[in-house]
């Protein structure tokens, strides 16, 4: 088959959805397929390049070119809810050029082939929910520390505001609380969370969903037993954490389940330290007194630490699928993670992982203790948690994505 990728972002621009869209259109071409991926142009990157076998074409935008209010990070491309006339002539150009024989749609880029799909033009298309973006501007479902009880307009800007300014989130939510999102030919979500979700987006009645989950690269596990422990990580044991360090990741929850853990630690060693590997934000709390953070570490870096942390925490309030956790799991990292979003779909709780209530401190404190003083229960989890980590691998979940590819070809 021959495949068009839409994504806002592609690498070197990597964060988790990126690297699952690498990683899937690397192992298409590694199968046979011929694949393309047409993303937003940043300062950096070439206009057109190939990357491990796929074809990357860098296209500019309104939002970026000519409205550099709409996006804070040039570095960042940023797609709005609506069809970006530059990003739409640039797929027309690419869709008059070559043929393809499906289009899949990641992100809001989305709202640029849409105008596109019913002309002569169009090609059975294919788009994937990797996130709650169809439904919530802020692509968290995500509401004063909980989940978002549903959109509704008022809502929703009063709640972007923080994140994009009111009059970012205005043109934002009025954007797509107008789309109704027709010309998809096939929808999928990467976890049941974001499929449910899905049901106060405004689809076409007789639209589908199916769950079709993220997946990381084969051989993770791999690179975390051959990857030499950092030399930044704590002599002794230490707990890890990876991911942006903001409250939406629960950050301030394992925060205070931390304080709790040391001040009752009553074991033969000192208490753990804390590693979190992310980014500070505006909005990251003060961390307690033991906690280490660093930021931009190595990939092989990360997956070398989950291995050798006496514990892992996934204290996510909400989130699309966790590809955190499969990373974590499949370096053998005792996992205690949110019974939150996609969470529930990856880990089973009590047997590759423990789930406890999002922001529930004491449930959080708890469960990491139990990890920490139980070593039956922990090499349980490791070697659970690494069998159930390979059911995200792309050997895995790329055939099941052919799948949909062919019964979308053929039902068009």
């Amino acid at each position: 088959m021959k495949i068009l990728h839409l994504s806002n972002l592609y690498a070197p621009v990597i964060g988790g959805l990126e690297r699952s869209i690498a990683t899937s259109s690397e192992e298409l071409v590694r199968r046979g397929h011929e694949v393309t991926v047409l993303t937003l142009a940043t300062p950096a990157a070439p206009g057109h390049e190939t990357i491990n076998g796929v074809r990357v074409h860098r296209v500019r935008s309104v939002a970026n070119t000519l409205l550099p209010a709409m996006n804070e990070n040039p570095d960042k491309p940023f797609h709005p809810t609506c069809p970006d006339p530059l990003a739409t002539a640039a797929i027309a150009r690419l869709l008059r050029a070559e043929h393809f024989d499906v289009v899949h749609s990641h992100d809001w880029l989305m709202y640029s082939y849409l105008p596109l799909r019913r002309s002569r033009l169009g090609r059975p298309h294919v788009h994937t929910a990797h996130d709650f973006g169809l439904t919530c501007v802020r692509k968290t479902f995500a509401r004063d520390g909980g989940q978002c009880p549903g959109p509704r307009l008022s809502r929703c800007v009063s709640c972007a505001s923080a994140q994009y300014g009111r009059p970012r989130s205005a043109a934002l939510t009025a954007g797509l609380h107008a789309q109704r999102h027709r010309g998809i030919d096939a929808l999928t979500a990467i976890s049941s969370s974001v499929a449910r979700a899905l049901d106060l987006a405004r689809l076409p009645g007789d639209l589908p969903v199916q769950v079709v989950s993220s997946l990381v690269p084969d051989g993770l596990d791999e690179l975390a037993r051959n990857t030499p422990r950092p030399d930044w990580l704590p002599t002794g044991d230490y707990l890890l954490f990876v991911g942006a360090l903001g409250p939406h990741k629960g950050i301030h929850v394992l925060f205070d389940a931390y304080r709790e853990l040391v001040a009752g630690w009553a074991g033969p060693r000192p208490a753990p330290a804390l590693v979190c590997l992310g980014t500070r934000r505006d909005d990251t709390p003060p961390p307690p007194p033991g906690v280490l953070i660093r930021h931009d570490v190595p990939h092989a870096e990360v997956m070398a630490a989950w291995r050798g942390a006496a514990a892992g925490a996934v204290p996510s309030l909400n989130e699309g699928m966790g590809q955190v956790a499969v990373e974590a799991m499949l370096a053998g990292a005792p996992l205690v993670a949110s019974a939150a979003g996609g969470l529930t779909d990856v880990v089973r709780d009590g047997e590759s992982g423990l789930l406890v209530p999002p922001g529930d401190v004491a449930a959080l404190h708890a469960a990491l203790l139990r990890v920490l003083t139980d070593q039956e229960l922990a090499a349980r989890l490791r070697a659970a948690g690494q069998r159930r980590g390979l059911e995200f691998t792309a050997a895995r979940v790329v055939p099941r994505i052919e799948e949909v590819y062919r019964a979308c070809i053929a039902a068009s």
